[in-house]
């Protein structure tokens, strides 16, 4: 770790900014929320346990309401979410709950009939094997009927319509696109900007339709054309997908290409970097330097568990990927991995719970019981204790809307959590100063710099001084109900002239005994260079604490095997802030 630089101003104090009043129209609060929830309307989530919790229960649950779990347990967030995506798999959506119900239209194909059949002799098994066998392209393509499809998105987003409460509580639409290439996960949750009288114009777009991303940024950029609707994909669990989240080639094998680079920067703007299976920040393999790089840490292999080598990592985390992506931009003129960073649960059991005192699994198998973390759902990989109670979204939006969050989400200014409802702010800019600490953060950073998430590019030094640093103002809050803060670092990815790419964390805040609950910053980079493209990224560590493992440990008297984590370090993240250098226009 870097000493404090002498440009660092830090103060830690109770009261400083959480009370103060935005003379200008910007956001005051964060948003909380899960962009990536499943429920009985996913066919894994179904065929894994989850046959009764469904869109409806999410949202209650979401809502601050009480929900009984498949173990018999009462459910329930001890501070309840302010928006929730339930993004179930387009993969035979619904189909599971059409076998149920006897759907006239599912009976009257081949593949609906035969599932019946096995549904009706108590048998899911077979089932299951022929989902993966297709899903992973071993047999041929079955689809269900075009009407059933239409039908189950049509009751699914009528749910959502339901329950949206605008200025109160908002549900997102949407859901997930599930391609597996021989088990390397490329998993994308949708998330639109529009109601169902739009979204439900087009069927969601399965890996059947399309299992390559760019057959999914085709159907998007269709869906806007058709609609005048919007719409995002977010790509998750990169550390599953064997070298292939971020490659620099395309999934065919070749070379990257302008429409490629456009249509992923264009619908891939965030990144979910933690959830249940693993955290995706970096990794210690690729950050040897960074003393808490392994963190919920899963490198065991994809999902189908084929062994992972050390060279695939660096295409599986979001740092090394940003800064892969300032080489890119070098290369091509755009960078297609300029993305900001969001946090969900991935939840199978609609419960979307990432507190570690309420954790509720991923799936039914891995819901409270004394069993839990001892079971496994096939495989190293899926040792349940292995699994993270993790993670939330925060976004800054001048209102709990769809329209004010998408559009949050679309320019990035927006931040991941493992859990713990840490508010972040993060701006820079070149009229920033240790004075805006006094007058006030917020409003000096929306008017003199760009938020997290945002750009800064060298024209703008035209006239300035060669000797004018770019200025960061950084202000971090306890979680209420959390642990004090341990660290506030502010992360540093650069490309230098030769073309090499550097990372560097500096500490912002003098290590206290028992953390602070509060801590404001200015910070300028004194190596900062105006020829070299670099991002900024603010990452904020609590105290350490007790992981959900102890809770089990302690709540139902058991003793744990020496190998299970019993201690954690939450943490957010921001979105990171990009300077490009000359040559890097607006777009």
């Amino acid at each position: 770790m870097m000493k404090l630089p002498r440009v660092l101003t830090a103060v830690c104090c109770v009261g400083l900014w959480a009370t103060s009043t935005l003379a200008i129209d910007q956001p005051d609060r964060p948003l909380w929320g899960d962009l990536h929830v499943h429920s009985n309307f996913s066919f894994d989530s179904y065929s894994f346990g989850n046959t009764n919790l469904s869109p409806e229960d999410a949202y209650r649950f979401a809502k601050g309401e009480t929900v009984t779990a498949h173990n018999g347990m009462a459910a329930r967030l001890q501070t309840p979410l302010d928006f929730l995506l339930v993004a179930d798999h387009a993969e035979y959506l619904g189909v599971f709950l059409g076998i149920e119900s006897g759907d006239g239209l599912l009976a009257g194909s081949p593949i609906g009939q035969r599932w019946s059949n096995y549904f009706a002799a108590g048998t899911q098994a077979p089932i299951s094997r022929e989902y993966v066998k297709i899903i992973e392209r071993q047999a041929p393509m079955e689809n269900l009927p075009i009407g059933f499809q239409q039908n189950a998105w049509a009751r699914l987003t009528d749910l959502a319509e339901r329950h949206n409460q605008p200025g109160k509580f908002t549900t997102l639409l949407g859901y997930e696109w599930t391609s597996m290439v021989k088990g390397n996960n490329l998993h994308r949750v949708v998330v639109f900007r529009d109601g169902a009288e739009k979204v439900q114009k087009l069927k969601p777009f399965s890996a059947l339709d399309g299992f390559d991303p760019e057959d999914l940024w085709h159907h998007l950029t269709r869906y806007e054309d058709q609609t005048g609707g919007k719409a995002l994909a977010i790509p998750h669990n990169g550390n599953v997908s064997n070298g292939l989240m971020f490659a620099q080639k395309r999934l065919d094998g070749t070379a990257l290409d302008a429409d490629y680079i456009a249509r992923r920067k264009r619908f891939e703007r965030l990144y979910e970097v933690t959830q249940v299976k693993g955290d995706a920040e970096t990794h210690p393999a690729l950050s040897p330097q960074d003393e808490f790089a392994d963190f919920e840490t899963w490198d065991q292999g994809n999902l189908r568990m084929l062994p992972k080598h050390p060279d695939m990592l660096a295409a599986e985390y979001a740092r090394p990927a940003l800064k892969a992506g300032l080489g890119l931009q070098a290369k091509y003129g755009q960078n297609p991995f300029q993305f900001g960073l969001v946090g969900s649960t991935d939840t199978h059991t609609a419960l979307s719970t990432a507190d570690d005192n309420n954790f509720f699994g991923k799936f039914v198998d891995s819901e409270p019981s004394p069993e839990r973390t001892a079971t496994s759902l096939g495989g190293r990989l899926w040792e349940n204790w292995r699994l993270s109670a993790s993670g939330y979204t925060a976004v800054w939006a001048k209102e709990n809307s769809r329209a004010a969050i998408f559009d949050a989400l679309y320019r990035r200014e927006v931040y991941a959590s493992s859990g713990p409802r840490i508010n972040l702010r993060f701006f820079a800019g070149w009229q920033l100063s240790a004075e805006d600490l006094k007058t006030g953060l917020v409003e000096a950073g929306y008017k003199k710099g760009v938020p997290m998430g945002g750009e800064l590019f060298a024209q703008a030094l035209e006239g300035k001084s060669e000797t004018d640093k770019l200025g960061f103002l950084i202000g971090a809050m306890k979680d209420p109900v959390g642990q004090n803060l341990s660290r506030v670092q502010i992360i540093k990815g650069w490309r230098d002239e030769a073309g090499n790419l550097h990372e560097q964390i500096t500490d912002l805040i003098p290590e206290r005994s028992g953390g602070v609950p509060e801590a404001q910053v200015f910070w300028q980079d004194p190596n900062f260079d105006a020829r070299q493209g670099a991002f900024y990224y603010i990452r904020v560590l609590e105290e350490e604490s007790d992981r959900w493992t102890a809770h089990d440990a302690r709540n139902f008297s058991i003793s744990l095997k020496k190998d299970i984590v019993t201690k954690t370090r939450e943490r957010v993240y921001s979105s990171p802030i990009w300077f490009h250098p000359l040559g890097v226009s607006h777009e």
